[in-house]
This record gives C-alpha cells, structure tokens and sequence, in this order.
C-alpha cells in the first residue's frame, strides 16, 4: 500500500454483520511495511478488544516499522453522530487518525471526519498506548 488511501480503499469495507444485526467494519485491518521493506495484513478478529489491537499497532511500531495503517470501528459518541471507522496511520513516526462515519442500517458513508475532540482523545490514547 503506498498510502493510507489506499489503505481504505482495498481494505476498509462497511458491510452487514449478521452478529451484530447492522452495518458495520468487522475484522478490524492492519497492514504494515515492515522495516525491511515487507508487507504484513492482519484481520484483527479480537472481539472489538481496542487495546488488544493498539498492542498489536505497538509491536510493529517498536520494531520499526515504515508504515502502519489500522481501521478498527467505533459507536458514536462525543461530537460524531454515527457510528464510525477510526482509521490509524503511523508513517515515518508521523501518527494521523480520521473517521468514516457510516449509517448502521443501511451502510452508507458519511464525509471524513478530520478535526474532532473524540478523535484527540483516541490519538491521545493510541499514543499512550505505542510510546510507552
């Protein structure tokens, strides 16, 4: 994947959970260029453990990994509206964050979400969690 773009693009799918009896991103995506120059995707079937996710963000990051991308989905909250799909970006030590938010019952994608209080609390969190 040369960008984050691309990234949701052939990765990050709303579609009908039947578990859950909505619309919605489950397994969560993690693709990764490792340091040397590899490529690595993982569906994070986790349960929608967050922690457990950012723990695995964490072990490539501390490797060193070029580029992480991650797309884990959210209920609304805060100051977004709809449910949505955080979408996670570590490239060159440079960590992004933004939201797709999406209708539940019928799938449909809303405008990104770039600016947010919601979205500096996870990034703040995000960080906690791969700094330490």
């Amino acid at each position: 994947m040369k960008n984050v773009k691309e990234f949701v693009d052939c990765l990050v799918k709303i579609d009908y959970v039947e578990d859950s009896n909505c619309f919605g991103h489950y397994p969560f995506q993690l693709f990764v260029e490792t340091n040397d120059g590899k490529f690595e995707i993982n569906a994070l079937a986790l349960g929608g453990d967050v922690l457990s996710c950012y723990r695995r963000v964490k072990k490539y990051f501390k490797e060193n990994s070029k580029k992480i991308f991650m797309s884990l989905d959210f209920p609304s909250g805060g100051d977004i509206e709809n449910d949505f799909v955080c979408i996670f970006s570590i490239v060159n030590n440079s960590f992004d964050i933004y939201a797709i938010p999406y209708n539940t019952e019928t799938g449909e994608k809303y405008d990104e979400i770039h600016n947010s209080d919601l979205l500096s609390k996870l990034l703040t969190q995000f960080k906690d969690i791969i700094l330490k």
